[in-house]
C-alpha cells in the first residue's frame, strides 16, 4: 500500500532551511493523504480485498489531524529546528508501521519504503537524528517481522496472492526509483547552489578586503598631502597679491584657490569620517539640494566640461542623510565621464537625474570612446582602467560604496558615440522625512 511515509520523504528536497523543509512536508503529506484514500477505494472496490477499513482510515485521518497543526504551525514565528524535521519523519515512519501492520506487515511489498525516510534524514539532519530515524526504522521494521495482520486474499480473476506480491513490488521499485532518483537530484541541486552561494561570498569579500585596504592607503595619502595643499594655497594667496596690470592670471588664481579649497575640505571630510558610523558621517539634506551641490562642486573642479544636468519631473525631493561616501561616489564617476569625453577631444557630458518610488537613478552620458563587453564584465569589481595615468580605483570604489547602501553601478555603450554610466541608489533607508516632490 501506498504509505504516508513517502510524503515526508522529500520535504529536503531543494531545501536547506528547516521552515521550508516543514512546509514541503505539508504539502507532501496532503497530496499522500489523497493518494492513500484513493489506493484504500481502489484495493477495496477493485481488487475486492477485505480490508479492516476502520483501522486504515483512522490512521488516515489521525495524519491528516497532524497536518493540520503542522499547516498550523508553519504559519507561526518561531523558528524551525532539525528536531521538528525529526518528529515529522517519527510521525511518517509510525504511520507508515501502522497501515503496514494491518496490511501484511513484512509480507507487505512497500514495507521497503523504510529506506526512504533514513535516506532524507541523511542529506537534511545531523548525525544524532539520522541515527535515530535508522533506529526507529530497524526497530519498527523488527516488530512487523513479528506481529502484523496478514493480507486477505484477493479475487480469483486477478490471479494468485504471490502474483499480486510480485506486482506490489515491482510499483514499490518504481516508486522508490522516482523518490531516490528525485531525491539525489535535489540535493545535487542544493550543492550546487551552495557551492555557487559560498564562491559569490568569497569573490564579494576578496574585494571587499581589495576595498578596505584601498581606503586605508587613501586616508593616509590623504594625511601626507595636506602639507602640500597647504604649501599651495599660500604660494596662491602670494601671486594673487602680486601686482598684475593686465590681470590674465588673476582668473586662474582665483580657480585655482578654490580648487585646493575643495581638495582640501574633501581630505578633512575624509579624514574627520574615516571610522565613523553611517549615522555620524552624514547629514539631513533635500535630496535635490544634495545633488545641485555634488554637481556644482563637480563643475567647479572640471570647468574644461560643458555639462547639461536634467532633473526629470515629478521629481520626488525627501529630505535624506547625506552620506559623504555616496557623493564621492558620484564625484568618481562624473570625473571618469570628463575623462573619457576629453580624450576623445570632445566637451560634453549629459546628466538626466531621476527619482520615482524612492529610488534615485542617475544617467551619466559621456562621448568619450565607449566600452568593451570584456571591459564592462570587470569595471566596478576590481581596480581596473583604460586610462595610461589612471589607477581603476575610482568606479570600484564607487560601486562598493554604493552597494553599502543596496545600489549599484552599470556601464553600457549608447547609441552613437560614448559609454552611459547608470547608478542606481534605493532611498528607502537613507529619508529621513517626506517633502514635496517639487519642492
Amino acid at each position: 500500500m501506498l504509505h504516508k511515509s513517502v510524503s515526508g520523504q522529500l520535504g529536503i528536497l531543494g531545501s536547506i532551511s528547516p521552515g521550508r523543509s516543514l512546509k514541503a512536508l505539508f504539502w507532501l503529506r496532503t497530496f499522500t493523504i489523497l493518494g492513500q484514500l484513493a489506493v484504500v477505494a481502489l484495493v477495496k472496490i477493485e481488487l475486492a480485498m477485505e480490508l479492516p477499513l476502520l483501522p486504515i482510515l483512522t490512521a488516515i485521518g489521525a495524519l491528516a489531524l497532524w497536518n493540520l497543526a503542522a499547516y498550523w504551525r508553519q504559519r507561526q514565528p518561531w523558528e524551525s529546528t532539525q528536531l521538528e524535521i525529526f518528529m515529522n519523519l517519527a510521525v511518517d515512519i509510525t504511520a507508515l508501521t501502522f497501515l503496514l501492520y494491518w496490511t501484511g506487515g513484512a509480507t507487505n511489498p512497500f514495507v521497503s519504503l523504510y529506506l526512504i525516510p533514513i535516506a532524507i534524514a541523511s542529506a537534511a539532519l545531523s548525525a544524532r537524528y539520522i541515527w535515530l530515524t535508522s533506529l526507529l526504522c530497524v526497530a519498527y521494521y523488527s516488530f512487523l517481522m513479528l506481529f502484523y495482520t496478514p493480507l486477505p486474499p484477493i479475487h480469483s480473476d486477478y490471479g494468485s496472492d504471490f502474483n499480486a506480491h510480485i506486482f506490489g513490488m515491482w510499483i514499490n521499485f518504481i516508486l522508490s526509483a522516482i523518490l531516490m532518483a528525485t531525491i539525489v537530484a535535489g540535493i545535487s541541486r542544493s550543492i550546487h547552489q551552495r557551492d555557487k552561494s559560498l564562491a559569490k561570498a568569497r569573490e564579494e569579500a576578496l574585494g571587499s578586503e581589495k576595498i578596505v585596504a584601498m581606503g586605508t592607503l587613501a586616508a593616509g595619502v590623504a594625511h601626507e598631502i595636506s602639507t602640500p595643499l597647504s604649501t599651495m594655497t599660500m604660494i596662491t594667496d602670494e601671486l594673487l597679491h602680486l601686482p598684475d596690470p593686465d590681470q590674465q592670471l588673476h582668473p586662474d588664481l582665483i580657480l585655482m584657490r578654490k580648487q585646493i579649497e575643495i581638495c582640501k575640505e574633501r581630505i578633512k571630510e575624509l579624514l574627520d569620517h574615516a571610522g565613523h558610523s553611517r549615522s555620524e558621517g552624514g547629514h539631513a539634506v533635500p535630496l535635490r539640494q544634495f545633488i545641485n551641490r555634488i554637481i556644482d562642486q563637480w563643475q567647479l573642479m572640471r570647468p574644461e566640461v560643458e555639462c547639461r544636468v536634467h532633473l526629470n519631473e515629478p521629481f520626488q525631493n525627501p529630505t535624506i542623510l547625506a552620506e559623504q561616501t555616496i557623493a564621492q561616489s558620484i564625484t568618481n564617476l562624473l570625473n571618469n565621464a570628463a575623462d573619457a569625453t576629453l580624450e576623445e577631444g570632445n566637451k560634453r557630458v549629459i546628466i538626466n537625474i531621476f527619482n520615482v518610488q524612492q529610488e534615485l537613478v542617475i544617467q551619466i552620458d559621456d562621448e568619450g570612446p565607449g566600452i568593451s563587453p570584456e571591459i564592462a564584465s570587470q569595471m566596478g569589481k576590481i581596480p581596473f582602467s583604460t586610462k595610461a595615468s589612471g589607477f581603476g580605483i575610482g568606479l570600484a570604489l564607487s560601486n562598493a560604496s554604493l552597494g553599502r547602501f543596496g545600489g549599484g553601478v552599470t556601464l553600457t555603450n549608447r547609441a552613437g558615440q560614448g559609454a552611459r554610466t547608470e547608478v542606481r541608489l534605493p532611498l528607502r533607508e537613507l529619508i529621513i522625512e517626506e517633502n514635496s516632490s517639487h519642492e
